[in-house]
């Protein structure tokens, strides 16, 4: 599958992603294991784990867009 980037992957597709790390961070996968299974750097497991560790899985569903936000 390799690396993909936010522009090429839709927004539900990143939360997809997001909640599938959560679930293998519940099952105890190291982070270098979730980067592998789900095809992202692991500074972005890295991140997404530190924020599900300090929020739980609400912290990691999506804040829309910036833009929309402001």
């Amino acid at each position: 599958m390799g690396i993909l980037t936010r522009r090429r992957l839709g927004a539900v597709e990143v939360e997809r992603r997001r909640m599938r790390a959560a679930d293998l961070f519940e099952q105890g996968i190291r982070q270098s294991g979730v980067a592998g299974m789900l095809g992202v750097t692991p500074q972005a497991v890295s991140l997404w784990r530190r924020v599900w560790a300090e929020g739980g899985r609400e912290a990691l569903l999506s804040k829309g867009r910036a833009a929309a936000r402001t």
